[in-house]
């Protein structure tokens, strides 16, 4: 197992205190918890993934607060639980939070089914998905491969009661502002603590956040998300931002262009493959990201997808196959640059 780093300490311009987790999500994959006190009352943003090792290192890192700074916080002494948005690695270690404190438990309203009717969630997702990949391209041998991987570690989950709504009109707590950033996912929220964003996977340090087309989940999509960043880079008085993953970054605006930046470059890259012939989503998938292997493959598809759709929806890419189109019933899309 990979080493992980320190917990880290974050002090806001009101003397609040932010302390930074990292925990091992799933093998090599790290999530950054967060647990945000003012000396009385104790919030923990997100707990992690379902996967016992990751619950197990929660415990460790709560305990490494107390051995490093003197503040002795456990599970269950939380007042509230902040869930960013509803991906695994960061509401998937409810079940076992739940075991140690009742403290109520808050996401947005696009996202709460996914905590709160997880089962149904799956079910559903699945449907979408095995449409969206059919109509990629790919074979029937690749499409199964790809959703027994997406099944993988999701039904280590069980579903967790919703206590509250995280929206942008009522503060989740005392002192915290939330603000919708969709894109990434339906319900995100990045949470301004004082002068210190928690920008969840909505900004990230390094990479450009997983894009998702629209047409397997409302209200994600790179039209979304790129709303989405234009809304954050314009939120006053951060001085500091921490991500889901990742490093802080102390110019969130900056981080923001460059993001839009490398989503501009990879838009004209799908343009110019479609200039030269129709391409359907897994043909511009393996143009975009080469020959990528196992969950990979779901993401790089995903991510293809999104750009595509945002062309499409805006008119710069078509269907050059109309006829099948209007023949078949499930169709592969191939698509030209106008």
């Amino acid at each position: 197992m990979m080493a992980l780093e320190k917990v880290e300490k974050f002090t806001t311009s009101e003397g609040r205190v932010v302390y930074g987790l990292p925990i091992e999500a799933f093998p090599n994959f790290i999530a950054n918890v967060y647990v945000v006190s003012d000396g009385e009352t104790r919030l923990l943003v997100d707990c992690g993934s379902p996967m016992p090792s990751c619950s197990e290192q929660l415990v460790a890192r709560f305990a490494e607060i107390g051995e490093r700074y003197g503040e002795d916080i456990a599970l269950g002494d939380l007042d509230k639980i902040l869930i960013t948005h509803g991906h695994m690695d960061h509401f998937g270690g409810l079940p076992f939070v739940r075991r140690h404190t009742d403290a109520p438990i808050g996401i947005h309203v696009l996202d709460r089914r996914v905590v709160s009717h997880w089962e149904e969630r799956l079910v559903v997702a699945g449907k979408q998905l095995q449409v969206y990949l059919e109509r990629c391209g790919l074979s029937e041998n690749a499409r199964t491969g790809l959703m027994q991987m997406y099944v993988g570690r999701k039904g280590f989950y069980e579903s967790q009661e919703v206590d509250f709504l995280i929206s942008e009109d009522e503060e989740p707590s005392p002192g915290i502002t939330a603000t919708h950033v969709p894109g990434h996912c339906p319900g995100q929220v990045a949470l301004q603590v004082d002068d210190i964003l928690l920008s969840a996977d909505h900004v990230l340090s390094r990479i450009t956040p997983h894009q998702s087309p629209e047409s397997i989940t409302l209200n994600m999509g790179l039209g979304h998300y790129l709303d989405a960043l234009d809304k954050s880079a314009k939120i006053e008085g951060v001085r500091l931002a921490l991500g889901g993953h990742e490093d802080p970054m102390k110019d969130l605006s900056g981080r923001v262009q460059e993001i839009k930046d490398s989503h501009d470059e990879r838009l004209n890259h799908v343009l110019d493959y479609c200039r030269e012939s129709p391409c359907s989503i897994a043909d511009v998938s393996k143009q975009l990201f080469g020959g990528v292997g196992g969950y990979t493959v779901l993401l790089a598809l995903e991510e293809a997808g999104a750009h595509v759709e945002y062309l499409y929806n805006r008119g710069e890419l078509v269907a050059a196959n109309v006829d099948e189109l209007r023949d078949q019933e499930e169709p592969v899309i191939r698509y030209l640059a106008e």
